[in-house]
């Protein structure tokens, strides 16, 4: 680690991703729209920037882009932690917990209940009557105890053809998805097993998804995505998250088994974990986000008072490929509400070397910035791309490399301040136009790029010299063609308060 930048920069406190006033937080949890807002809450230390007396944070936003930090929802006890879950809204009382004379549903919250003393990982029930800014523990917990210390992170929703609830629950050790249904939230039974699967040889799986995606926008052509974070043995080491594509019918998921692999990961970058899509959204959407961090040096991030951030959300479906089906994530509409209309920059149809030049030109500088690269194959011999934080000698890449057919991110920045920080990481293309698309998004630390369309993610964090701030073209040979380079500054959005509304 180097020790000669500071502690704490302001420069890396992202401007327009979530993160907390102060304290640590990783996971999301809970994500749910109710009552004209949405909800995050989210792995929290109440008590300082180190991962301990994890309760539920908790933040809302009415436009998915301004958060507003609010009181701890679901508080640590002295017999149990409040590790990640998910939250429903119980529009048919089905499990009772709202009165006969209530004006609106009681939000239900399902987490795991770690007691620190004994281990033992049990599913919790908590209900709230408040709008979700507090939960009342329910007198029965746990609803489900199997005496287990690896048994977490519960998802439940409801499954509409069949007319019950369902719940996902890992047994983390074993590589393994158990599902459970219900008639009224209280009472499971288990249905069935999946895993172990894809990359399962000595991995911890934790924080399951399940979920319904269109195939290339066709609402009458749907297929099931089967969300597993993993810690330990990721891509690029550490953790990560896979995914499986195939059908459900209520109580079984059968993963697809063409290509002869299963193993699917949703973002090729080290820093994006334990994503959860919104409950109970008012349009067909399925937006998620995810914890930009990665467990294999979380706790070292150079960051004080705060430890920890969400990436951008994302609107997901399904793009059918050269590849087979893959999932494809493109920044919700709400993200792209915060560029900027006027570009910093516009440049089209110019020979990279031109195009380049132009850049330097214009001196442009920013932490907060988008940047939309379309890149002609034809001629393309060399690395092509942009150099964010540059100063000296120093920068990250963000680009395409045709030797690889594939996207990248290098962040092996002069001065990393984790282990970790000095790679590179990539990421094969998916489609076949003769154009690559680069869809970069800069916040303070974060770095988030969604090419081809959203059909290739990479997230990174990079903690760079503060004063680096300037925008480069590194480009792919004499021949090499820019057709487009736009490039805006994202308007920062975050309000965050600890007071009451």
């Amino acid at each position: 680690m180097n020790s000669n930048l500071p502690k704490s920069a302001a420069a890396w406190r992202p401007r327009y991703h979530y993160t907390p006033q102060c304290n640590w937080m990783n996971d999301p949890n809970g994500l749910v729209y109710f009552d004209g807002e949405y909800h995050l809450y989210y792995q929290y230390n109440p008590h300082g920037s180190d991962w301990g007396h994890i309760s539920w944070g908790h933040a809302v936003s009415t436009d998915l882009a301004s958060w507003q930090e609010l009181p701890v929802a679901i508080p640590a006890t002295e017999r149990a932690m409040a590790f990640s879950g998910s939250v429903v809204v119980d529009h048919g009382n089905c499990g009772g917990f709202a009165p006969p004379d209530a004006s609106a549903p009681a939000l239900v919250a399902f987490f795991t209940g770690f007691d620190p003393d004994t281990k033992i990982q049990s599913q919790h029930l908590a209900y709230s009557l408040d709008r979700g800014r507090s939960y009342t523990p329910y007198a029965g917990n746990p609803i489900i105890d199997i005496g287990s210390t690896e048994f977490r992170d519960p998802k439940v929703f409801w499954h509409a053809p069949t007319r019950h609830w369902v719940m996902l629950v890992v047994v983390a050790l074993e590589q393994q998805v158990w599902f459970y249904t219900s008639a009224n939230l209280i009472d499971w039974t288990r249905v069935s097993t999946f895993g172990p699967a894809g990359s399962a040889d000595k991995n911890i799986w934790e924080v399951p998804e399940l979920f319904e995606l269109p195939i290339d926008g066709d609402s009458t052509k749907k297929r099931w995505v089967l969300i597993v974070s993993v810690n330990h043995g990721s891509l690029w080491g550490g953790s990560g998250v896979q995914y499986f594509i195939g059908d459900f019918d209520g109580k079984h998921f059968k993963a697809d088994a063409s290509d002869g692999q299963l193993t699917l990961w949703a973002d090729h970058g080290r820093d994006f974990y334990a994503p959860i899509t919104f409950a109970n959204l008012p349009d067909e959407r399925v937006l998620w986000l995810g914890w930009a961090s990665n467990w294999a040096y979380a706790r070292e991030l150079p960051t004080e008072p705060w430890r920890g951030q969400q990436s951008g959300v994302r609107e997901l479906g399904l793009a059918a490929t050269s590849q087979g089906l893959r999932l494809r994530q493109r920044m919700a509409r709400e993200m792209l509400a915060l560029v900027e209309p006027e570009p910093l920059l516009k440049l089209r149809g110019l020979p990279a070397c031109q195009a380049g030049e132009a850049l330097s030109q214009a001196s442009l500088v920013g932490r907060q910035l988008m940047a939309r690269l379309v890149v002609s194959t034809r001629g393309l011999i060399d690395p092509i791309g942009l150099e964010f934080f540059k100063g000296g000698d120093d920068s990250v890449r963000i680009g395409f490399d045709p030797s690889l057919n594939g996207f990248f991110i290098d962040r092996r920045c002069r001065a990393p301040l984790f282990e970790g920080q000095s790679e590179r990481h990539d990421a094969r293309r998916l489609l076949d136009a003769p154009d690559i698309e680069l869809e970069v998004w800069i916040d303070g630390s974060l770095l988030e790029l969604l090419a081809d369309g959203g059909t290739v993610a990479l997230t990174d964090l990079v903690y760079a010299d503060p004063q680096a701030t300037s925008v480069c073209l590194f480009h792919g040979g004499e021949a090499a063609m820019v057709q487009s380079l736009d490039l805006h500054q994202v308007r920062a959005a975050m309000y965050s308060s600890n007071e009451e509304s």
